[in-house]
Order: structure tokens, then C-alpha cells, then sequence
């Protein structure tokens, strides 16, 4: 009987839009997975505008596993030193969106590489990869880095999606220059994190009748399969961090209610790398580094203190 009254649910959301189940799944995918050209947005904090100034910096490509173009902000250090840190935005934006941090690094010495994910900015793609072919795209930076600068220390530190992104990178093998990461506010896998989306917007959605996620998240996962040739549940960063053995440093807002705080949780318990925790009080969801500079950032460099000695000083700190 359950298996009936779910068809005919299906069959519903099918005629609610524009008659088929497929047609559903497109909708859901238009809405979340296409790609995201993103526009400058039109905040002006001080680290977009140090992005969006461009002093200093320079342009660099690669060329990703499936041949796409990706396009990265490059600032390199006006001293001789061997720190990297790549950083890496959230989605629906571009390396603006990562500008605050990166200029943090920047002020300390570090080179800078601020990649536009595929998809995403000034980088070729169709779909969103939600991490997981992301990874496999940060290890070319990583190889970049590597190229120009074979004594190079790697940090990587991500938000958001970026920080799934981070991730499921260290979730495989990475060359021993990658010395640490940091994760703020990133999703236990993209499953989990649309069920949530879907839970609380379905009544936004266009979609009659009203449907469980589940079903919306099944739609979804099927067209995005079929289009992309991607199975949205290997999108899991907590399945990567129980492969990872670059020391992690989980960050996320108290009051982030788009990725659920309770998500840092489960990553933290997870991981099976070194490992080190702060949750930032009355932070929402990738506003942690602007709510509190002073505590994040401390944080930040007394957990890079063991893996990259006098990483911050804090003289250098914001």
C-alpha cells in the first residue's frame, strides 16, 4: 500500500509539473545544479573590495580532469617565502566571496591562489559538482603550486561548499606539501544538506502538490545523474574526513541554520585526521570570520602553530 501511495505521489508532482516526473527533476536541477555565472554581488566588505581591486594580482589556468578551463586569482607574496594558501568560495559565488580570507593571508606573507570552482566565476563547466569533482580540481591547484614552487606549504581552507570541497580533497591522497586545512561551515554531504534545503523551501518551490524531500531530493538525484553523470550521494565530505590525514581545523557558526551547526558535529566525530574544533557564538551560515575576527583568526593560528610554526603571527592578524 506504501508503494502505491508513493507513486501516486509521484504521479502528482509529475502533473504539477509540466506533466512528467522528469520534467520535476529538471526544475530541481535548473534550480540548484546548472551552472552558476555568478555576478559581482554588490556587498562592500573590505574583502570583496580587495578582490574586486585586483592589486597585485595575476591570472592563472589549468586545465581540469574533463577538460574545462578553471580560472584563479593568484597574489603572489612580495617576499621569498614557501606558505600557500588556497581558498576556496562557496557556492553560487566567485573568489570574492573568499576575499576577506584571503587577504588575512596575504597580509601575513602568504601567497594567495583564490580558484573560481567550476562552474562558477570565470571557470568552464556545466554543472555544479557540489565537492566532489571540485576535489579533483583543487588537486590541480595544488599541482600548480607545486610546479612553481617545489618547497611549497600548503594550506587549504574553504567555506562552505568550499569547505566541502576541502574536504573531499583530503579525503585522498595529497602530496606532502599539504601541511593542514581548514573547514568552515561545510555540509556532512550534499544529500543531507538538500534534504534540509528542500525541508524548509518546499513551500517556495513551484511545485503542487507539496512534497516530501525525499521525493524532491529523488527527482533531483535522477535527473542530476542523468545529466552529469553524477550520483549527488558521493558528495559526502563525512565519508572523506574518515580517509583524511591532513590535520583539520572544523570551524562553524552557532547560528547557521542553512548548514545545520550540528553538521560540524558529526564531520568532527568522524574524521580520523589530527583534528581541532571551534564553534563561533552568534555567527550564521559563512559569517564566522566576519562576526569575530579576532577570535577566528587566533583560533586559526594557534591550530597552524603545530603544523606550520609561526604561520600567523599575531602581529599580521586582522
Amino acid at each position: 500500500m506504501k508503494k502505491h501511495t508513493t507513486f501516486g505521489l509521484l504521479g502528482l508532482a509529475a502533473a504539477g509539473v509540466a506533466g512528467s516526473w522528469a520534467a520535476l527533476g529538471n526544475y530541481l536541477y535548473h534550480r540548484s545544479s546548472a551552472a552558476m555565472r555568478h555576478s559581482p554581488a554588490s556587498t562592500q566588505d573590505e574583502g570583496r573590495l580587495w578582490a574586486r581591486r585586483k592589486e597585485g594580482f595575476r591570472e592563472a589556468t589549468i586545465q581540469a580532469p574533463d577538460g574545462a578551463a578553471l580560472w584563479a586569482a593568484y597574489v603572489p607574496s612580495p617576499s621569498n617565502i614557501h606558505r600557500w594558501a588556497l581558498c576556496v568560495h562557496g557556492y553560487g559565488q566567485s573568489y570574492e566571496a573568499i576575499g576577506a580570507i584571503g587577504s588575512h593571508y596575504h597580509q601575513a606573507g602568504w601567497h594567495v591562489l583564490m580558484p573560481d570552482q567550476r562552474a562558477h566565476g570565470q571557470s568552464e563547466g556545466d554543472h555544479v559538482g557540489w565537492g566532489y569533482e571540485e576535489r579533483l580540481d583543487l588537486l590541480g591547484w595544488i599541482n600548480w603550486v607545486l610546479r612553481r614552487d617545489k618547497q611549497a606549504e600548503i594550506l587549504l581552507h574553504g567555506v562552505s561548499m568550499g569547505a566541502a570541497t576541502v574536504l573531499m580533497a583530503t579525503g585522498g591522497p595529497l602530496p606532502h606539501q599539504v601541511k593542514a586545512a581548514v573547514s568552515d561551515c561545510s555540509y556532512t554531504s550534499i544529500e543531507a544538506e538538500m534534504r534540509h534545503i528542500l525541508a524548509r523551501s518546499k513551500h517556495e518551490l513551484d511545485i503542487t502538490p507539496i512534497l516530501p524531500a525525499g521525493i524532491l531530493f529523488a527527482a533531483l538525484r535522477q535527473t542530476t545523474l542523468r545529466r552529469s553523470g553524477l550520483d549527488l550521494r558521493v558528495a559526502a565530505p563525512i565519508q572523506a574526513v574518515a580517509h583524511s590525514k591532513t590535520p583539520t581545523l572544523f570551524i562553524h557558526g552557532v547560528d547557521d541554520n542553512f548548514v545545520p551547526a550540528s553538521m560540524m558535529g558529526k564531520l568532527y566525530q568522524a574524521a580520523r585526521c589530527p583534528k581541532s574544533f571551534l564553534w563561533m557564538p552568534g555567527a550564521g551560515h559563512a559569517e564566522s570570520a566576519r562576526s569575530n575576527p579576532s577570535l577566528y583568526w587566533a583560533f586559526v593560528s594557534t591550530f597552524l602553530q603545530d603544523y606550520m610554526e609561526g604561520a600567523l603571527s599575531q602581529e599580521n592578524a586582522l
